[in-house]
């Protein structure tokens, strides 16, 4: 079983939402984290607050130790990058939560096929090739976890989401593969799919600027839960034991195996 305490953490998409929230609960109860993401200080992103310094800052706030890569994932020597900081700064990782998404919302004609190559890099490759940099490491140690942030949208056909959807779904099912093969060795790869719509930065800015039937879907409050609480069923998952792998579960699949809670639908937990 991992023990968070000194581990090392790589954790990506996370200067907001789940990501941050993640890095800071693994923060929190001793973890070395990693703090990756493509925003660094100043901002080129003015519409969503957060930082890849910002949330090292709030981890050290916390008494953690913690580095910060700012890293795109679609550039293939940024993805090294954090392999080898990584490395350089704690001669291993523990844990690697590949948490960062990309997604082009319309049709499957009008999305450009550059943006299909971009999604399917930041979901699919990138995380294969972080893997690929980290995991020998792991299996020569026999310890060690992969968690991959998946999403319910690999499971529906909801109009628009085609890219997000098929790249998420490749995702799970490499995930399936590189279980099999590294299982044996004490490493385990499991993939958390989210399933309920998460109050993110991303999500409360299209609620303010699109209003909340387009961020919900038609309205209802009911399924929305805090990215603070995403980050609890992470952890859940990254301190099960090295046997537990190969599991795609959403939120209350984990709370069905006495993982956290998951608020009943009807009440918000904005």
């Amino acid at each position: 079983m991992l023990d968070l305490q000194g581990a090392v953490a790589v954790v990506t998409g996370a200067t907001r939402g789940i990501g941050r929230r993640t890095a800071l609960a693994l923060g929190a109860r001793g973890a070395r984290v990693i703090v990756v993401g493509r925003t660094g200080i100043p901002s080129d992103n003015p519409k969503l607050p957060g930082s890849v310094e910002e949330t090292v800052a709030e981890l050290q706030q916390l008494g953690a130790e913690a580095i910060g890569v700012i890293a795109d994932l679609v550039d293939e020597a940024a993805t090294s990058e954090i392999v080898g900081k990584t490395l350089a700064a704690f001669g291993r990782c523990d844990l690697l939560v590949n948490n960062a998404a990309y997604t082009s919302n319309g049709a499957v004609l009008d999305i450009p096929w550059h943006r299909w190559q971009r999604g399917f890099r930041v979901q699919v490759v990138a995380p294969l090739q972080l893997c690929q940099g980290f995991l020998p490491g792991m299996i020569e140690r026999r310890s060690g976890s992969v968690i991959n942030v998946s999403s319910g949208a690999s499971q529906s056909m909801t109009p628009g989401l085609a890219l997000y959807g098929t790249s998420k779904q490749a995702m799970e099912r490499w995930s399936d593969f590189l279980h099999q093969e590294v299982v044996s060795h004490g490493v385990a790869v499991n993939t958390l799919r989210v399933d309920r719509i998460v109050s993110t930065e991303g999500w409360h800015y299209v609620a303010r600027t699109q209003g909340l039937d387009v961020a919900t879907g038609g309205g209802d409050m009911s399924g929305v839960i805090d990215p603070g609480l995403a980050a609890e069923f992470v952890l859940w998952m990254a301190g099960r034991p090295s046997g537990w792998s190969g599991h795609t579960v959403g939120f209350e699949e984990i709370t069905a195996l006495g993982g956290p809670v998951t608020p009943r639908m009807g009440g918000s937990t904005i």
